[in-house]
């Protein structure tokens, strides 16, 4: 690479020359140096290149989809850094695929692996509101029967979020083939909770039992409304909805 001399300052390329500007200074240099389409589709050296963009476009596929069957958990959720923290997630899930060979490794292998289960377990969708330690409770899924039991909760210990008055569990059963990269999401009939609820127990169940192949993941919600007039308004800060992942089976 060289600097231009001279009053006028050219950019483009001229015979075997490129001519631009580096950092606001004119160069030029030799063409060829660098790689165009069809080096990286064929070139040898390109191997990992190619690699690395198909697994990479395989993980914001499936994000997508899986981002998508969260909608009836997170439909008031605004998280600007939601896309790209999830979008890391899988390509770390994606690494734990150990059965495939570079450059075909997959989030739905990866996710077969236990270290790959627990990266997702352990991912807080949610990081400004955790439903553990919001119900302060215990919190069990009964896998066969698609039920997700609570008990062992005290209202006068439960923190209700700024000037709420109500709060709404909602359960769920996403199933996703990975394959066909392809979700549904199954909701129980969610759970409205007032001030003067007195119970230590609530269950909540799937309305529709999942069916067909796939992974599943059972989702437990929680969200905060506030009356006034005598309706409820949903809250939509972000600190007052959460999500947490029970179990993937």
């Amino acid at each position: 690479m060289a600097k231009q001399k001279g009053i006028i300052k050219l950019t483009g390329t001229i015979g075997d020359i490129n001519f631009y500007y580096r950092k606001g200074v004119p160069v030029a240099r030799k063409a060829g140096g660098g790689f165009n389409s069809e080096a990286i589709k064929k070139s040898p050296k390109m191997k990992r290149v190619r690699e690395n963009s198909s697994e990479f476009g395989f993980c914001s596929r499936a994000k997508k989809v899986f981002k998508n069957s969260l909608h009836p958990f997170l439909i008031h959720y605004n998280d600007p850094t939601l896309h790209g923290r999830m979008m890391r997630l899988f390509q770390e899930i994606k690494v734990c695929d150990v059965w495939s060979e570079r450059g075909k490794r997959t989030v739905g292998n990866g996710l077969k692996s236990d270290a790959g289960r627990k990266l997702l377990l352990d991912f807080r969708i949610t990081p400004k509101r955790d439903v553990a330690s919001s119900l302060m409770c215990k919190i069990t899924f009964d896998k066969d029967n698609y039920i997700c039991r609570i008990s062992e909760f005290n209202m006068e210990q439960f923190k209700f979020y700024g000037n709420a008055s109500h709060f709404e569990l909602r359960f769920g059963i996403v199933r996703m083939d990975f394959d066909t990269l392809s979700a549904t999401t199954y909701m129980a009939k969610s759970r409205v909770i007032g001030k003067d609820f007195d119970s230590s127990t609530i269950a909540l169940r799937s309305k529709d039992i999942p069916t067909g192949g796939g992974i599943k993941f059972a989702f437990l919600g929680i969200c905060f409304y506030q009356e006034v007039s005598g309706q409820l308004e949903v809250l939509k800060a972000e600190s007052a909805t959460g999500l947490q992942l029970l179990k993937i089976f």
